[in-house]
């Protein structure tokens, strides 16, 4: 170590003869320091970069979703991130978002500063006053936590210039003072009129297509899918303070090659499971029509609606140049899949409804959350109308066309329209032209439409046997028509020809919809096997659980008089060694035995009194670790000690009992695939916190699960394993039914809590990873 007095003189040389080496100056200021004998300073070791970015940011879509946070919180419309070559580990993700971008002030004390404290006085965003989503200071290793090496470009629109930092991760290891480390800022020609671009190279981690859907699902309540109107708002510098906040879309892209393509963005992950489009229109003559559009149900139809019900030739006196156009949802299993449900729900309770723009421009309030200014929620209450038609079942916008302010005005403060006759009738058209399109789907799906509707009950009573009668009374009218053709061909009038085609055609179309019906009947077959199947299978393993109840409950009873005679037998034989060795592993079963019936016995006894209170994750895992402990030589199984990150976690409140079915139906499932696999097999559990949730990890070093099976493993009656047979050797694979990862999957979403197979860390193969919403302070009072 440098005497004080040399360090004195190579600082002043340095000061000298190097002024701008401020890396130099201040690791020599630091060292010089360290010889004060009267007072202390606190000093950073490089490492905490590398410790707080594993520590504050554990999974790898965190980090992604926390980069994305950022460029919502720079006020920009759009963000693109493109996955380049991520199939292995060394890939490259850019980050390319539109906000505002960063001065050098900017960029030096926030992002490059640990622990800024801009969000914290800063807490709505400059531009459309958002409320920032991204968690304070922790941008920066959310880029580290993902990738070696780092870039970032960004450019203010009133700069002529941008600047570019380039970090090299690697120049962060431990023994080297956090303050010695540099990295150059250039400038640089400007290449966007604004915003931010990250280039993560040398990533750590590989990226699958589920890995990045993750990601959008993290940052869904962001997401604002509704079509926009026109830009020209953003471009009209005199209505800038009045511009509200556009929207915010996420595009994800995998980039292989030269190849790129749409992994998750508003289409792809949420406009593409709309049930139908509906779009409408006002001529500059005042007529009416609604467009409703549904690949799915084979619907593209053209309705004039009319200035009135029941007169869709009547025109409007004052609505011209009007269009609009609505995504429409129907939360139903047959249109969203189940890992999207979640998501789309918030989205839609919180930016669903109809947007409307006058010349462009946003006009507010109309479609923002609570606002009901078409009467779409209070339809919905009336019940009048029952297939879903409220705000959140929509996405959409009203587009007017009124340049010369003869139809549509402002109010004053330009917080929405003037009550006229124009907006009264803007608001008929828009309603009457969605309850159009939200009956023909109702039509279409075969749903009851009013309250009064009579005899629908009747009718749909028994779907396959109504479709049947239907298909046999198209083919006798399919008949007659054939039958009509053969008459007609020994006409001799000149209009025969133009008949005949007309019947041939209209027999086409009999036999199209007889075809359509025929598939239909097929696989509403299938379906009720299915469901005639799942119900049987479910009556069974309700029986079962009953017998189980009773089995437990008896067994104790025999339990304690073993208990004594292998005490008895051990005393008897004391001086047998060969007899001592099987007593003793006697009395090791009946140990194993007896805490498994105590464990089921209790687990059965919670169920039936199915009482809903917090459960401490760790406290209910401790619990199931100390009996499935006991299998560890059994099995050849490596049980680890659950690895817990964080204190008081605590789930909203659940039966206990469901905790005791998901992890012995995780652990059953490891047990099959190490055996699958060979070799001695290892069971790690990790439990922590994060974004609200308490999650559980369960890993194991099976024979793994293939990424396109990752979904079905949640399906009922998908099984790797048969039941057919059942042998009694105590080593034989544990037989499954394929209904346990389905009914864990059930337990946890009842909770809107969230089960997906993730990456497994490694020396591992599978991870399945459980989040359910942490306990408020309102329900830890019920412990």
């Amino acid at each position: 170590m440098k005497t004080e007095e040399q360090l004195r003189k190579e600082l002043t040389l340095t000061l000298e003869n190097e002024p701008n080496n401020y890396s130099k100056i201040m690791q020599l200021s630091a060292d010089l320091a360290s010889h004060d004998k009267s007072n202390v300073r606190f000093s950073v070791d490089a490492g905490i970069v590398d410790r707080l970015g594993r520590e504050l940011v554990g999974k790898k879509e965190t980090a992604v979703a926390e980069l994305v946070k950022n460029a919502y919180d720079a006020d920009a419309k759009t963000v693109n991130l493109i996955f380049s070559n991520t199939d292995k580990e060394g890939g490259t993700l850019t980050i390319i978002d539109d906000g505002i971008g960063m001065t050098k002030e900017e960029l030096v004390k926030g992002f490059m500063k640990i622990s800024s404290t801009d969000k914290v006085h800063n807490p709505k965003s400059p531009v459309y006053k958002r409320s920032r989503a991204g968690r304070k200071g922790i941008g920066r290793f959310s880029v580290q936590r993902l990738g070696e090496k780092f870039t970032i470009v960004t450019q203010k629109a009133d700069s002529d210039k941008g600047l570019k930092v380039m970090i090299d991760w690697n120049d962060y290891s431990g023994d080297k003072d956090l303050f010695s480390i540099s990295n150059s800022i250039q400038v640089i020609d400007k290449k966007e009129k604004q915003g931010t671009t990250l280039i993560i190279d040398d990533l750590r981690d590989k990226w699958t297509r589920l890995s990045i859907e993750r990601v959008y699902r993290y940052v869904s309540d962001l997401i604002q899918p509704f079509p926009l109107s026109k830009e020209k708002a953003t471009e009209d510098e005199e209505r800038v303070r009045y511009l509200k906040d556009p929207g915010f879309k996420a595009s994800f892209f995998k980039e292989e090659g030269s190849d790129r393509h749409v992994i998750a963005d508003d289409k792809s992950m949420i406009l593409d499971y709309a049930v139908g489009i509906f779009k409408g229109s006002v001529s500059n003559k005042g007529e009416s029509y609604i467009n409703i559009i549904s690949e799915r149900l084979d619907i593209n139809e053209t309705v004039r609606l009319g200035a009135s019900k029941d007169k869709p030739d009547e025109k409007y006196n004052s609505l011209k140049n009007v269009d609009f156009e609505a995504y429409y949802f129907i939360n139903a299993p047959e249109f969203i899949p189940n890992q999207q449900k979640a998501s789309l729900r918030g989205i839609s309770a919180k930016f669903g409804g109809i947007r409307l723009y006058r010349n462009g421009f946003r006009v507010m309030p109309y479609g923002e959350e609570f606002d009901d200014w078409l009467g779409l929620d209070e339809s919905e209450k009336r019940r009048s109308i029952l297939p879903p038609h409220g705000n959140a079942a929509f996405f959409g916008f009203v587009e007017v066309e009124d340049p010369e302010g003869l139809y549509f005005e402002e109010t004053s403060s330009r917080e929405g329209l003037l009550e006229t006759e124009s907006f009264d009738e803007l608001r008929d058209f828009v309603y009457r032209g969605l309850l159009t399109g939200v009956i023909r789907i109702g039509n279409a799906r075969d749903r009851k439409i009013r309250t009064g509707q009579k005899d629908w009950e009747k009718r749909y009573e028994k779907p396959i046997r109504i479709l049947r009668t239907i298909t046999e009374e198209l083919k006798k009218q399919n008949e007659g028509v054939e039958n009509r053709t053969k008459l007609i061909e020994n006409f001799s009038d000149k209009s025969k020809d133009e008949l005949v085609i007309e019947l041939v055609n209209r027999s086409k179309t009999f036999e199209k919809t007889i075809s359509s019906l025929e598939e239909v009947i097929v696989e509403q077959e299938k379906e009720e096997e299915i469901q005639f199947k799942e119900v049987g299978v479910l009556r069974v393993l309700a029986s079962l659980g009953l017998s189980i109840g009773i089995f437990t409950h008896e067994i104790r009873h025999y339990l304690a008089s073993i208990h004594a005679s292998v005490k008895l037998l051990a005393k008897k034989f004391k001086d047998d060694p060969v007899y001592q060795e099987r007593v003793n592993r006697l009395y090791s079963n009946v140990q194993s035995l007896r805490i498994y019936t105590s464990y089921f016995d209790k687990t059965v006894s919670e169920n039936v009194a199915r009482e809903l209170i917090p459960q401490e994750v760790p406290v209910v895992v401790a619990k199931f670790f100390k009996v499935i402990s006991l299998d560890k030589d059994q099995f050849d199984v490596e049980i680890q000690e659950p690895e817990v990150e964080g204190t008081s976690l605590f789930t909203i409140p659940m039966h206990s009992s469901e905790w005791a079915t998901i992890l012995y139906n995780l652990y059953t499932n490891s047990l099959k695939a190490i055996k699958r696999a060979g070799g001695e097999g290892k069971i790690h559990l990790k439990i922590g916190r994060e974004l609200g949730k308490i999650y559980l990890e369960f890993i194991d070093n099976g024979d793994g699960i293939p990424e396109d099976n990752r979904d079905k493993i949640f399906e009922a009656f998908y099984t790797t394993s048969t039941s057919v047979g059942h042998a009694t050797d105590e080593q034989d694979e544990i037989l499954g039914t394929g209904l346990g990862l389905k009914i864990v999957k059930d337990i946890v979403e009842a909770y809107k809590g969230d089960i997906e197979v993730m990456d497994a860390p490694s020396g591992y193969s599978t991870c399945i990873r459980i989040e359910i919403p942490e306990a408020t302070d309102k329900d830890l009072e019920k412990i």
